[in-house]
């Protein structure tokens, strides 16, 4: 049974995007039984319970003498040595969300390289990206929209009073002198994260205040810790535009399921179908724990 034990499988389960790594170096290791070490820092956790006996996972702080590789689930890109003895591989989950604010008619290409540099600047997988959250103001900005259909990702926006109610470590009055809200960037950003639904249990406020198996513990870490990365100010040098960038993270991924999709977006159509179908196959997991 132990050879079931498959990276295809397990990534199954998780719903992970691939990043870098020795795939076939950590897939010989499950394939021979040996002990893999799995370090994950963010993500629903959920999927440890369809696990076999006997199984040759272990968690982080086990016995490390004995283990042969590593697995990585987190939002940032780690640049793992493709020498290195102890053959490692890292999956990102989609938790990160990406708070933009921009002058009126800034493209695709100055949207997406300022992200880009961000997530280059902090060590983020580009993979690990959720969606783009935003002003309502912004839903039919085609820059965004062309980046949103172009990775799939989803687009929320927000109005300027909700936004101005979401508590940032940078305000500032001329912003508000000119949307209504003292933020957009990191609002939107944090706001992605903190406001609204939650498919994985149904009591929101007591999962997102704790560090319970199913919650996610969004309400009890402080701002600067949702806050990834605080609002940069990009402008382009050749064409007009400007973008202000702030990234905000989600312990669960997949956390919203009220987003809104460009309407022409047939991908981002299917993808929210088949999250429907993990969150149902989660819930029903933590039902037969229950019980």
């Amino acid at each position: 049974m132990i050879n079931q034990l498959t990276l295809e499988w397990l990534e199954s389960l998780g719903g992970w995007s691939r990043g870098f790594g020795d795939w076939p170096g950590v897939a010989a290791v499950m394939a021979r039984g040996e002990r893999v070490e799995v370090i994950q820092e963010v993500g629903c956790r959920l999927w440890k319970n369809s696990l076999l006996q006997g199984h040759s996972l272990c968690w982080d702080g086990d016995n490390l003498s004995v283990v042969k590789g590593r697995i990585w689930i987190s939002f940032r890109h780690r640049r793992l040595l493709p020498a290195s003895a102890l053959p490692q591989v890292q999956w990102h989950p989609k938790v990160l969300w990406i708070g933009i604010g921009c002058t009126g008619g800034t493209s695709r290409k100055v949207i997406e390289s300022a992200i880009k540099q961000v997530c280059s600047s902090y060590h983020l997988a580009l993979s690990a990206i959720a969606g783009i959250a935003t002003i309502d103001t912004k839903a039919n900005e085609s820059g965004i929209i062309e980046l949103c259909q172009g990775y799939n990702w989803h687009l929320k926006t927000f109005s300027a009073s909700v936004l101005n109610s979401v508590e940032v470590p940078h305000p500032s009055n001329i912003v508000v002198a000119k949307v209504g809200t003292k933020s957009v960037a990191e609002a939107a950003a944090l706001g992605a994260i903190e406001l609204g639904y939650c498919p994985i249990v149904k009591n929101r406020q007591d999962a997102c205040s704790t560090n319970s198996e199913y919650g996610c513990g969004v309400g009890i870490l402080p701002t600067h810790e949702r806050l990834l990365v605080p609002k940069q100010i990009f402008r382009a040098e050749e064409k007009a535009g400007c973008v202000t960038v702030a990234v905000a993270a989600c312990p669960i991924a997949h956390l919203r399921l009220d987003v809104t999709y460009p309407k022409s977006d047939r991908h981002s159509q299917i993808d929210q179908s088949s999250q429907k179908q993990r969150t149902k196959q989660l819930n029903q997991t933590k039902q037969a724990k229950n019980h």
